[in-house]
C-alpha cells in the first residue's frame, strides 16, 4: 500500500480540493465529478455531461484531453490527464465550480511488509483420490478432492480445521469469472492450466516502466494463483481474467484503476447473465471522493451481479482511512498469522469486514515459480476465492446478498477465534470473522 500522505486543502470558487503531497498525485491531472441533480432527465444529464466537457477544453484551449469518462444513474465524471496549470485550474474551478468537483489524479505504489521468497522448485502437494461419498450433497458435488498438503498452507485454514488438508471445490462445466484488477498475471503459468481468460490493459504513461498485458512485478501472478491455481488456489474451477492497472513497479494511479472497473463494466454489460468477483490487493492511506464515487456508483449500478473483494491495507491505521477500504458496498479484507492473530501490519476496524491468512503465503510467481509473500494483498485473494466457490453452491443469490452474508452476524462463510489484540494496542476493533470453505458450506467435507 501506498505511504500515507500529507494532505493539503485549496478553495477556489467555494470548491473544495483534497490534495495530496507532490510525490503522491499525477502533476497536473485531475478527475472531474459532477454534482448531481436527481431531478434532472437522462437527455439533460447527457446534454451537460457534453457540455461540461466542451466547457472544460475551451478553458485549456487544447480542443481534447478528455479520459477516462464514466458514466452511471448517480454518478458522472472524467479526467483531465493534461499538465493543468495552477492558473488553469483555478480558471476551471471558477467557471465549473457550480457544476462539480475537481480533484487531484493521486498516483501509489504496492507496499508489502517482509521479504519475497522465490522458490525454484514447487512443494508437491498430493491429491488422495477422486472425489468421495462425502463429496456429494444434496445433488451437488462440492468437492473435487480431498488434497494433502505438504507445506504450511492458508488453504489448510478453510475447514476449520489444521490437519495439512482441505477440500478442494470439482471443477464444475459451471464457472464463476474473477476479475484481477492487479500487475497482470502470468498466463503461461502451467498452475492455471488455461483458466486466465481474458488479458486487459489500463496503461498509464504516470506509472513507469509499464509491459502492456504482462506481469512483470509477480504481484498479480501471486494473487490469481491464491484465487484459482490448482495447487494454491482456493477454488480452481474458476475464469480468471486479469486487468492489469498497476505498472512493472508495481505503481497505479486512479485513473488506471477506474480505467481497470471500466474493462468489468463493459464485460458485464456484454455478458447480462453472468456475475463476476472484483479482487483487489490494492489501495493507499488517504480518500479520494472520486473513487468513493466511482466505486459505490459500480455497486448501486451491478450490485446484483458483482462483489468487490479488497485490501483493507498494510500501515497499521485504521481502514476507513484507506482507500477503497473505507468504500461502502466493498468487501475489506484484514490479514492474520498462522495462529489466527491479527497481523501488526494490517489495517483493522469496522470498515474490515472478514480476516483471513495474509503470512508468508505461498502462491504462484513469474517464470513458473512459487513464492512467499506476506500482506493483506495475500489475504484478499483467498476471501474472492472462497465468495466464488460460494455463490457457484448458491446460484439464486445476489451479489447483495452475498456481501450480507459476509457482513452478517452468523454466516456459513466464516468463523471465530481470531486473536485481535496486539501489543502495540488493545482491542483493534476488527471482526472475528475468519473467512473458512466447507463442503457444504456449515457442514464436513
Amino acid at each position: 500500500m501506498a505511504h500515507v500522505q500529507v494532505l493539503l486543502l485549496l478553495v477556489f470558487a467555494g470548491v473544495i480540493l483534497s490534495v495530496p503531497s507532490p510525490d503522491q498525485f499525477v502533476p497536473g491531472s485531475y478527475f472531474f465529478v459532477f454534482h448531481e441533480s436527481k431531478s434532472a432527465s437522462a437527455e439533460e444529464r447527457r446534454t451537460e455531461f457534453a457540455k461540461g466537457k466542451g466547457d472544460v477544453r475551451k478553458i485549456l484551449n487544447n480542443g481534447g484531453s478528455i479520459q477516462n469518462e464514466f458514466q452511471f444513474n448517480d454518478a458522472r465524471g472524467f479526467l483531465v490527464p493534461g499538465s493543468v496549470t495552477p492558473a488553469q485550474l483555478q480558471a476551471l474551478t471558477r467557471e465549473m465550480g457550480d457544476r462539480g468537483t475537481f480533484e487531484p489524479n493521486r498516483k501509489f505504489n504496492l507496499r508489502l511488509p517482509g521479504k519475497i521468497e522465490v522458490l525454484s522448485a514447487k512443494p508437491a502437494n498430493g491429491a488422495s483420490g477422486g472425489p468421495s461419498a462425502a463429496a456429494t450433497c444434496t445433488g451437488k458435488t462440492c468437492c473435487g478432492r480431498t488434497v494433502s498438503l505438504s507445506f504450511n498452507s492458508n488453504l489448510d485454514w478453510l475447514d476449520g480445521t489444521r490437519n495439512s488438508k482441505y477440500c478442494s471445490p470439482g471443477d464444475d462445466t459451471t464457472k464463476m469469472d474473477v476479475f484481477m484488477l492487479d500487475t497482470g498475471v502470468d498466463g503461461s503459468h502451467p498452475e492455471f492450466a488455461g483458466r486466465v481468460t481474458s488479458s486487459e490493459d489500463c496503461y498509464s504513461a504516470n506509472v513507469l516502466p509499464w509491459t502492456p498485458n504482462v506481469d512483470v512485478e509477480g504481484h498479480g501472478t501471486h494473487t490469481a494463483g491464491t484465487v484459482g491455481s490448482t495447487s494454491y488456489g482456493a477454488t480452481p474451477n474458476v475464469n480468471i481474467h486479469a486487468v492489469k492497472v498497476l505498472s512493472d513497479e508495481g505503481s497505479g494511479t486512479d485513473s488506471t484503476v477506474i480505467c481497470g472497473f471500466e474493462k468489468v463494466k463493459t464485460w458485464l454489460n456484454a455478458n447480462s447473465t453472468r456475475k463476476a468477483i472484483v479482487s483487489m490487493s490494492l489501495g493507499y492511506s488517504g480518500i479520494s471522493k472520486t473513487v468513493n464515487t466511482y466505486v459505490t456508483s459500480m455497486v448501486n449500478t451491478y450490485g446484483s451481479r458483482l462483489v468487490i473483494v479488497v485490501a483493507a491495507g498494510n500501515d497499521n491505521v485504521k481502514a476507513c482511512s484507506a482507500t477503497f477500504a473505507c468504500i461502502d458496498g466493498v468487501v475489506a479484507v484484514g490479514s492474520t498469522g498462522a495462529t489466527k492473530t491479527e497481523s501488526s501490519w494490517s489495517n483493522y476496524g469496522s470498515c474490515v469486514d472478514v480476516m483471513a491468512p495474509g503470512e508468508n503465503i505461498l502462491s504462484t510467481y513469474l517464470s513458473n515459480q512459487t513464492a512467499y509473500m506476506s500482506g493483506t494483498s495475500m489475504a484478499t485473494p483467498l476471501v474472492s476465492g472462497v465468495l466464488a466457490q460460494y455463490w457457484l453452491q448458491n446460484p439464486t443469490l445476489t451479489g447483495n446478498a452475498i456481501r450480507t452474508s459476509v457482513s452478517s452476524a452468523s454466516s456459513a462463510l466464516f468463523t471465530g477465534g481470531v486473536s485481535l489484540k496486539r501489543v502495540s494496542r488493545k482491542p483493534s476493533g476488527s471482526p472475528n470473522k475468519f473467512i473458512q470453505y466447507k463442503c457444504p458450506f456449515g457442514g464436513a467435507c
